[in-house]
């Protein structure tokens, strides 16, 4: 064999190891963020478990949502940011009814729908570009990340209801 098909094999081994690696980067990347939104899932319900069914009503000031409608605002954010991707349909949000029944059923299907969503993404859904919907284009990777800043920013009103009334909100132990 000369050199220059030597080199040519050395060079296009190299880059299939080099892309297989990659995908498996991108394979591993994917089960962590799997991975957070089981824990997001499991704290969320943690935090909507401890208002008393009672207080599912209450606002903490007049323009605000209620505890109930708070939460499920979370659920719908995560239908949004994450039904971009274009695997699968959110489930649809309960109208008029913010009780803690219906919130918690809401919100763990939610939770499981995009669950779901995110175990589909591949390596090049993270770097695909997501044309503007209402708002502007994104990645995959910053629609998840604006998905799980908002879920967070969200879940922390939830724990302030939780104190205006009294509640010590959950741990975060998950």
């Amino acid at each position: 064999m000369n050199r220059r098909k030597a080199i040519t094999a050395v060079v296009a081994g190299a880059a299939a190891a080099a892309t297989v690696s990659v995908a498996s980067a991108a394979d591993k990347e994917i089960d962590v963020l799997t991975d957070h939104w089981r824990k997001s899932k499991t704290f969320t319900l943690k935090v909507a478990e401890a208002m008393p069914p009672e207080n599912y009503g209450y606002k903490p000031f007049a323009d605000a949502r209620p505890f109930g409608g708070e939460l499920q605002h979370l659920g719908q954010a995560e239908g949004f940011y994450l039904g971009r991707l274009g695997k699968g349909n959110a489930p649809v949000a309960p109208k008029g009814d913010t009780s803690k029944a219906t919130t918690v059923k809401y919100l763990t299907d939610s939770f499981d729908w995009a669950i779901g969503v995110v175990g589909q993404l591949t390596a090049a859904d993270l770097t695909k570009d997501f044309g503007a919907g209402r708002g502007p284009s994104m990645t995959g990777l910053d629609l998840l990340y604006e998905a799980m800043i908002h879920t967070a920013h969200t879940r922390g009103y939830g724990e302030m209801y939780l104190r205006n009334k009294g509640i010590v909100p959950p741990e975060y132990d998950v």
